[in-house]
């Protein structure tokens, strides 16, 4: 898979997907929903996406890892983890 010269490295490419689409959500919140959505929901969302990025990337580095056989990251994993916690601990905390 990686091995063929010529053939397109892809596996990144939805990662750049969501960083784009979080980009068009920011100028939307901006120019329409400035009034509307709270500031704090809207970090909120923005943070769920991250870590969303940060999960997809966890995954195909994965792969990456697989396809080469080399040991596996643990550091990202746990930075992972801890990110999700602090988006969990967020939501629960937040105040309206």
């Amino acid at each position: 898979m990686l091995g063929n010269i010529g053939e397109t490295f892809t596996l990144d490419r939805p990662a750049f997907y969501l960083i784009t689409f979080i980009v068009i959500c920011n100028f939307v919140y901006v120019v329409f929903f400035k009034d509307k959505l709270s500031p704090i929901n809207y970090i909120l969302i923005n943070s769920l996406f991250f870590v969303l990025i940060g999960a997809y990337l966890t995954f195909q580095s994965g792969i990456i890892v697989d396809e080469l056989n080399l040991s596996g990251d643990s550091l990202t994993f746990i930075l992972l983890i801890v990110s999700g916690l602090f988006l969990l601990l967020s939501v629960l905390y937040k105040k309206d």
